[in-house]
């Protein structure tokens, strides 16, 4: 930075921002006081996209009263938080298990005349799918729905995921079948993560549908995902399935040479 200003350059907010979001990435938060003390001398103010990256460093290092003093600071500031800055915020409150502030939050945006984006409803999404809130999950898909914000495949893995560790197979049905009305189609991760769900929910026989139609749309499964399900398919006595498997897992790797 000093550097800079001997060649005759002077910082400007977007210099600031890098360095800030450098330090915070080293979670050297002692620089990045310093660095805008030196913002507050020079006049020069810090954006929205700056206060999103401090206060986001702060919540996924666990200060969360320190990063909310970052949303207070922002707003005395005079500074206008975005659908960016309500999304980290939103992701951090629900980190720290404040599903509800999360909640109140999200639910407050469209009064600030804030729009909530395919990003803001995938994380509230995920956060009530982490406290097993199945309704208000369904609920915001809904919404997104109806305020025709079109979901992302990251918007339906915390969906699927809590619909395979529940057991709730109708409702998984029902949201695969909403991806595929939404031109949707399951890639890797996707197949992977219904995989290991049905693992775990002591459906096999699903998990082999899911791992067969992976490797029918041309797809190759991890090899991780792979030795899950075969050792499942051991811990059963399900050796024909097993040896289905395997034969599928190798035909998948010939394709993919």
């Amino acid at each position: 930075m000093e550097d800079m200003k001997k060649h005759g350059f002077h910082p400007d907010v977007v210099t600031y921002t890098s360095f800030i979001e450098a330090y915070c990435r080293e979670k050297d938060f002692r620089k990045v006081d310093e660095l805008f003390e030196k913002m507050k001398e020079e006049g020069c103010s810090p954006s929205v996209v700056t206060y999103t990256i401090l206060m986001h460093a702060l919540g996924k290092a666990g200060e969360l009263s320190e990063a909310l003093k970052v949303y207070e600071r922002m707003k005395s500031n005079g500074c206008i938080p975005d659908t960016q800055f309500y999304s980290s915020l939103i992701f951090i409150l629900g980190q720290a298990g404040k599903h509800k502030d999360a909640l109140e939050v999200f639910e407050d945006m469209p009064k600030q005349g804030v729009v909530q984006d395919v990003m803001t409803y995938t994380t509230m999404i995920s956060i009530a799918c982490a406290h097993s809130q199945e309704e208000t999950a369904l609920r915001l898909l809904k919404e997104m729905e109806e305020k025709q914000c079109h979901p992302e495949i990251d918007t339906y893995h915390p969906l699927l995921k809590m619909c395979c560790k529940k057991k709730r197979m109708k409702v998984l049905n029902f949201l695969l079948d909403h991806m595929f009305r939404n031109n949707l189609s399951l890639e890797v991760g996707t197949y992977s993560l219904l995989v290991n769900g049905m693992c775990k929910s002591g459906k096999l026989e699903r998990a082999c549908l899911f791992f067969e139609d992976m490797v029918s749309q041309g797809l190759t499964p991890q090899n991780s995902i792979f030795k899950t399900l075969v050792r499942n398919l051991e811990s059963k006595s399900m050796l024909k399935e097993k040896e289905h498997i395997e034969s599928l897992m190798a035909l998948s790797q010939k394709k993919s040479v």
